[in-house]
């Protein structure tokens, strides 16, 4: 059997969930999933069915590794980051330490925050991807055949065909504008999922030949030492590596990359508005959490944790209470969220008598 091993993603903010979601609190950690589980124990499952718990490793916040830990089975290993450096660099100290553990290592990398729910054709196209980056030295991604023109999502130009639902990759391109996201669409361009397969020495040989100076840097981490020297070089070390996505770092630049179309379902959940897509409504197409009071709305998202959450009259509205702060929005409006979030962190509310 061979090496293989699971990076857990989890360190993002999910900013566009607030005011459910918090710094101490991101979306990862919220219960979004179907049955009320949170995002990272439906990531979690998934990843114990491509590899035992010890097999498993989470990256995250430092200062949510207690949180992240709560939620782990025994065995699974939780490191925190001392600073956000974007996916590079975690993907790249994972590899690390994995090759250290296994020369031939193998490892898929799993965004925390994703909704899959198709577990099985998840588990079927994963192991396949694993077949493939175990006999070839190359960089597997997943993509996944496009429902809507969506402009939030980043896109995979698939180029000569080598096997069934495996190309190798023409182009990437970053969330593009409504109008070019559908001709990609009609082109048949695939969503980029984040999702990847690889041998941990063939990443790490992209990742020298592409950034070697982000290379040098994360090389010492990656050696047996005992857990307090680790930390000590990591505090030092990983706060001064290049803060970069590992699609601008390694994914556009190596000639080696292969997509896989997926066959599972898969939503990155990257707002209130995709949430609700795939929740069950009522019978005028509300969505509803927690404690509510919903009269004559429709299609409406309702939220209430802490509180209770009231809408009267409302069409197509977002209405969230919690934390001690509420959200009102127009569905459509829900990518500004963001901004919002940035506004309450940084302090920037106005309070009038």
């Amino acid at each position: 059997m061979p090496d293989r091993y699971v990076l857990v993603l989890a360190g993002g903010r999910g900013e566009r969930f607030w005011p459910w979601s918090r710094p101490e609190r991101p979306k990862q950690l919220l219960p979004l999933a179907p049955g009320g589980r949170s995002l990272l124990a439906a990531t979690l499952d998934r990843a114990l069915r491509l590899a035992p718990a010890p097999g498993v490793l989470v990256l995250t916040a430092s200062a949510l590794v207690p949180s992240v830990r709560e939620q782990c089975p025994a065995g699974v290993r939780v490191l925190g980051e001392p600073a956000p450096r974007n996916t590079a660099p975690a993907i790249g100290l994972a590899a690390g330490l994995f090759h250290a553990t296994s020369q031939e290592a193998s490892f898929a990398v799993l965004p925390a925050d994703h909704a899959v729910d198709d577990e099985a054709a998840f588990v079927a196209d994963l192991t396949r991807g694993f077949k493939v980056a175990e006999k070839e030295a190359v960089l597997v991604t997943f993509g996944v055949r496009p429902s809507t023109p969506e402009p939030n999502f980043g896109y995979i130009r698939p180029g000569t065909q080598i096997a069934d639902r495996l190309s190798r990759v023409a182009a990437f391109t970053e969330k593009p504008e409504r109008a070019v996201a559908e001709r990609y669409v009609n082109q048949g361009y695939l969503w980029n999922t984040g999702i990847f397969v690889w041998r941990a020495r063939v990443f790490l040989d992209a990742l020298r030949a592409a950034r070697p100076v982000l290379a040098a840097t994360l090389a010492p981490l990656g050696e047996s030492m005992d857990d307090a020297e680790w930390e000590r070089r990591m505090t030092e070390r990983f706060p001064a590596c290049e803060s970069i996505s590992v699609d601008y770092a390694v994914m556009e630049r190596a000639p080696n990359v292969l997509v896989f179309e997926a066959s599972f379902d898969w939503d990155d959940l990257g707002s209130w508005g995709a949430w609700a897509r795939r929740q069950a409504r009522d019978d005028r197409g509300n969505v509803r959490f927690g404690r509510t009071v919903v009269l004559d709305c429709d299609r409406c998202v309702v939220v209430g944790d802490g509180g209770i959450a009231a809408a009267v009259g409302l069409r197509d509205m977002v209405v969230v209470h919690a934390g001690g702060a509420t959200l009102a929005c127009r569905i459509d409006r829900t990518e500004d969220v963001r901004a919002v979030s940035e506004a309450a962190r940084v302090g920037h509310t106005k309070e009038t008598r």
